[in-house]
């Protein structure tokens, strides 16, 4: 077969001869830039950096685990949570516990905790509080 042939027979077949496709024309680019949000990840001021640092609006009072009640077991948790603007808490980080059973009392017991929120120049905003939390048998 002579190349024009094969050329023809190509073409007939649907293919190009040796010519090469044109590219896909790019897509169109917006003019118009993201618009940028300000602040969309809230600062978390550390206790010492607020003017008044967040409390619990009530006191916080884990329930004591029977069995270690059971077995006169004592102990403390200590643990820092984000308190937001707005009183709710979040990222509870255990920093130390004396037993799993008291560590997942004062979880639950976090859970249902209101705070007064730290203030900032007298504006509230989220900021981290240590809690130290005691379980003690009454003698």
């Amino acid at each position: 077969m002579q190349p024009r042939t094969a050329s023809r027979l190509l073409a007939l077949l649907g293919f190009a001869a040796c010519a090469s496709p044109e590219p896909p024309a790019p897509a169109p680019v917006d003019a118009v830039a993201p618009a940028v949000v300000e602040d969309a990840v809230p600062t978390v001021y550390a206790e010492q950096e607020v003017d008044v640092a967040a409390r619990p609006l009530e006191p916080i009072r884990p329930r004591y685990p029977a069995r270690l009640r059971e077995f006169g077991v004592e102990g403390t948790v200590e643990a820092r949570v984000i308190v937001w603007p707005d009183g709710s808490v979040s990222g509870r980080e255990l920093i130390a516990s004396d037993h799993p059973e008291f560590t997942k009392a004062v979880r639950a017991a976090l859970d249902e905790a209101r705070f007064a929120p730290g203030l900032l120049r007298g504006k509230p905003v989220a900021s981290t509080v240590t809690l130290k939390l005691h379980f003690r048998l009454s003698r």
